[in-house]
């Protein structure tokens, strides 16, 4: 079934979820117009932030299958710790992408968390509190614990990551939308640091509840299994396989829609992404499922795809994952020149010296002595940054080439003669000089 036959078949159902914060606000009722158009496919304007996704319009729920161990030599229990059940792919995230496939990340600070153990098993999500909620927040962090799983072993530090990268920039979980929805007052009424203070934890809370079940609603092992597809140590697949048993209607053979699947260095499936547009707000969870954008940034090969059993370690051991870091300086693509160490761009004197440092979770930190890089909200490039501030930039280990937010142009309003600096700006087409980052 294509997209089209699903719009025909969408029907509005509004979700009520019970929360009580505090003595006077009972219920959150999430009532959003009926008329309103799926993200990505308005031809005008959608004023109401809270119950219209944008820009991040394009749902991406994502998986891994990590099949190497830390170790040799453990056993079932070990790996299921470790990995995750046997039988199951794991979450990676839930991502608001843009509708031209690029993304926003890390979007409001304000909003960001470093904790969601306790959160989750606070007063506030269980016992008498969770009489109205879909689920505890202590069964929630049971089912997080079991499927969400780190590839560094620290679990809590990748939930924490995906939602202060991905889960800010969703703005239909903002603190004013929770306001509006509990009909106290209107809607330009402001929030209150009590109400704040709940609504930001709600925000969390409902992330990982939504992110969990659109995991739940696409079980990919299953959905492999049922062509032949299964975990095997000298068993290889197609790509057309794969995706075609991941995009497949439930009970046929057609393909509702095109997933992506990705492969490790060594061709082995590991990642599997589900593309969706959005009706409403994301607590109603009307999710429609889309084709794919990104499937030609696949590694996986036509043929000869592996699908290993969690535990094995190849005999040869594999190719052996790349280093973590990759020093190098940064040239201008097109033009002359590079980037010096404040991250602007130069055409006289000597290139500085950057480090590209694997992230803990995807992408790539990119550095230079003065300290790691960034985008400002004006666009620029910016190399002065700690740890705590630095962006987290795309590398076309291919063709070398530095991007950001899943787009690898930048640009220049001026061409830097002499000893003037020029700022590198992100994917701004207004500008004169147009190119690309070639880290060499």
């Amino acid at each position: 079934m294509r997209l089209d036959n699903f719009l025909n078949a969408l029907y509005w159902n509004s979700n009520t979820l019970g929360q009580k914060p505090f003595d006077g606000i009972l219920t959150t009722d999430v009532s959003c117009p009926i008329d309103l158009p799926l993200t990505c496919r308005n031809a005008t304007e959608v004023t109401d932030s809270c119950c219209f996704e944008f820009p991040g319009g394009i749902f991406l729920q994502t998986q891994f299958w990590n099949y190497r161990p830390s170790r040799v030599g453990m056993n079932a229990t070990e790996i299921e710790n470790e990995l995750g059940p046997l039988d199951a792919f794991t979450i990676h995230g839930l991502w608001p992408d843009n509708c031209d496939g690029g993304f926003e990340q890390f979007c409001d600070k304000s909003l960001f968390i470093d904790d969601v153990y306790h959160l989750l098993k606070s007063d506030e999500f269980n016992g008498e509190n969770s009489q109205d909620l879909e689920i505890s927040g202590e069964n929630l962090l049971n089912n997080l614990t079991s499927l969400w799983k780190s590839n560094n072993g620290n679990h809590e530090s990748l939930w924490i990551h995906e939602f202060n990268k991905h889960g800010s920039c969703i703005n239909t979980l903002k603190p004013k939308c929770y306001k509006n929805w509990n009909n106290i007052s209107n809607s330009k009424s402001i929030v209150s640091k009590e109400e704040n203070d709940y609504y930001k934890k709600r925000a969390v809370y409902d992330y990982f509840r939504i992110t969990y079940n659109l995991y739940n609603e696409n079980n990919s092992f299953e959905k492999l299994a049922k062509f032949g597809i299964v975990p095997s140590n000298s068993t290889t697949y197609t790509k057309e396989q794969i995706e075609n048993a991941l995009g497949s209607t439930e009970g046929t053979d057609e393909v509702t829609a095109k997933i992506f699947i990705n492969c490790d260095s060594n061709n082995v499936l590991n990642e599997v992404w589900y593309f969706y547009l959005l009706k409403g707000s994301l607590l109603q969870e009307e999710f429609v499922p889309i084709d794919s954008f990104d499937n030609k940034r696949s590694r996986c090969k036509a043929t000869g795809i592996k699908f290993y059993q969690k535990g094995y370690i190849p005999n040869n051991g594999g190719r052996q994952p790349p280093s973590n870091s990759k020093r190098g300086i940064v040239r201008i693509s097109g033009y002359n020149g590079n980037l010096i160490k404040n991250g602007r761009w130069m055409t006289k004197g000597t290139p500085a010296n950057f480090e590209m440092i694997k992230s803990p979770f995807g992408s790539y930190y990119l550095k230079s002595r003065t300290g790691y890089c960034t985008v400002s909200v004006s666009k620029g490039l910016i190399c002065n940054a700690n740890i705590n501030n630095a962006a987290q930039f795309d590398y076309d280990d291919k063709n070398g080439y530095i991007g950001y937010s899943n787009n690898f142009m930048w640009s220049a309003e001026t061409y830097p003669r002499g000893n003037t600096q020029s700022v590198v700006y992100f994917n701004n087409k207004d500008n004169k000089y147009q190119f690309k980052l070639k880290f060499v």
